[in-house]
């Protein structure tokens, strides 16, 4: 479970490298990204409880289809890049048609992020599902702690 510290929108619109095959380049010749970046930190496991999180989301249109088998959709880094940077970092796949409505929560009530990943086996490890809320659920804070009072 991590704690939204702070997110943004970027938007990214540079030239496409020469190795980026034409199907993928925006009209021809673009890269073209739009994430949702969030900075947190970890409240459960407890054992990680205060590292920082960065977390990448990406949204993804209806000609993407998903392998069943690859059963991930995203990617769970605990490699520290960097002395610098956070303690760990996720990939996560979104789909365009719930993009507007996470940047709506984002901005309003969402302050939880829950992350399931896969038994790790490596690096990265598979992030299998997750979700955002409000606050946290009664059932999860002896695990998560409880939430600090608004000031």
């Amino acid at each position: 479970m991590v704690e939204v510290v702070e997110w943004n929108w970027a938007v990214y619109v540079g030239l496409s490298n020469t190795g980026t095959p034409v199907k993928y380049r925006f009209q021809r010749g673009l890269m073209y990204s739009r994430t949702i970046e969030i900075t947190g930190r970890v409240r459960a496991p407890s054992v990680h409880r205060g590292k920082l999180i960065q977390i990448w989301i990406s949204p993804f249109g209806r000609e993407v289809r998903f392998n069943a088998r690859t059963g991930e959709v995203g990617q769970f880094y605990s490699q520290r890049l960097g002395p610098q940077g956070p303690d760990f970092e996720v990939n996560l796949e979104l789909p365009e048609e719930a993009l507007a409505p996470a940047l709506t929560c984002l901005s309003s009530v969402w302050k939880f992020v829950d992350i399931w990943t896969a038994e790790k086996q490596g690096e990265p490890a598979k992030v299998t599902a997750f979700c955002f809320s409000a606050s946290i659920h009664p059932n999860l804070i002896d695990w998560a702690g409880a939430e600090a009072a608004p000031s």
